[in-house]
């Protein structure tokens, strides 16, 4: 736990460096320091046994194309041939560097080519410290993959190259079927003309609308999980039974970075270019009142929130008051390390998450 939290804070250090002018690739070093860990990780997260044990299962069965398609391997194909693949290309620990490799560029390029230099340490601090992105990824390698990928396209997907986006989002859902709910989104280039006001008002309605219906979501999810071992198997793992919407001063907080980007999306002052990115970040909000229920849909929230990473300091930069900008960075980075901190204390994912386990301990 200690190496990972150290290495984080020395990343973000290197990065804020960089960013004030101080020295030159910080950033990039510190990426390299937290890839570093990534991929040479073991036994560390909840699911990274459980994955290693899939991959076994896999290789166990001689391989057949038609079997593997039709799911009978594993309910998403695409998984089982990427562990087909690497086992002939160094095996499952081969498998999780190149994952871990594949998602910390993605971040990192993200990262530098859309946040102002002298906010890049907010976007790298919000990555390592916020729980549903880097830690997290120790442990969720499918969707993880997935997450990375749809943040990838967002290049084509603001160019409206819609064409080449869908497809590779389709084949994604066979690694991670959630990502199906992804397809819609390779459209949303066609957003750069985004309505702020009606976009700002809907949104507020319907996110309102789902967290009043929290009792109907609630009786509908368990109805559902009672009908299913697999999903009463996840609710067991993953669902903390003091797990309910809490309207105190921690969620007002909380509030402020979704407050913040509607006010930017509304604002016609502010560059019209970044507001799709923005608002495609705001829509992850609207999986809270879900993953009060249930993990497992909550994190379909984590698609659009991994955008929090460009548009949170994109529209925190664009607030001209210094003094409201000192508050409200302040309070997010509070907010984030409380939530880190819970996080290594969560009996979910304490005993997990305590020990630093690397491979070398096992080739």
């Amino acid at each position: 736990m200690y190496i990972v939290i150290i290495t984080s804070f020395i990343a973000l250090l290197l990065t804020y460096l960089e960013s004030v002018n101080k020295i030159k690739g910080g950033m990039k070093f510190g990426f390299i320091l937290v890839t570093i860990l990534a991929v040479i990780h073991y036994d560390y997260g909840n699911d990274y046994m459980p994955y290693y044990r899939i991959y076994q299962q896999i290789n166990r069965i001689p391989f057949h194309l038609e079997t593997v398609l039709s799911g009978d391997v594993f309910k998403e194909p695409g998984w089982a041939l990427i562990n087909y693949g690497f086992s002939h290309i160094g095996g499952f620990f081969m498998l999780v560097a190149c994952l871990s490799i594949f998602q910390n560029i993605i971040f990192y390029q993200m990262i530098k080519k859309y946040v102002p230099q002298r906010w890049w340490s907010m976007g790298v601090f919000i990555y390592l410290f916020s729980t549903a992105f880097y830690l997290i990824n120790f442990s969720m390698l499918r969707q993880g993959f997935a997450i990375a990928v749809f943040f990838s396209l967002w290049p084509l997907i603001e160019n409206k190259k819609w064409w080449i986006a869908l497809p590779i989002l389709y084949l994604t859902s066979f690694v991670h079927s959630s990502a199906l709910i992804l397809l819609p989104f390779a459209f949303w280039g066609y957003m750069k003309n985004l309505n702020g006001k009606v976009f700002a008002i809907s949104f507020i309605v319907l996110l309102i609308t789902l967290y009043a219906s929290e009792s109907f979501l609630n009786n509908v999810f368990s109805s559902i999980l009672s009908a299913s071992e697999i999903f009463e198997k996840y609710e067991e793992t993953y669902t903390d039974s003091d797990a309910t919407n809490k309207f105190g001063i921690g969620f007002l907080i909380n509030l402020l970075p979704l407050l913040i980007s509607l006010f930017y999306i509304n604002s016609k002052e502010n560059n019209s270019h970044n507001k799709p990115f923005v608002a495609l970040y705001c829509l992850g909000a609207l999986f809270v009142p879900f993953s009060q229920i249930l993990q497992l849909v909550g994190r379909v929230g984590n698609y659009f929130t991994i955008y929090s990473l460009i548009a949170l300091p994109v529209t925190y930069s664009a607030l001209k008051s210094p003094h409201l900008k000192l508050v409200v960075v302040s309070l997010l980075a509070f907010m984030y390390l409380y939530d880190y901190f819970m996080f290594f204390n969560s009996e979910v994912f304490r005993e997990a998450y305590s020990d630093f386990h690397t491979i070398f301990e096992v080739i």
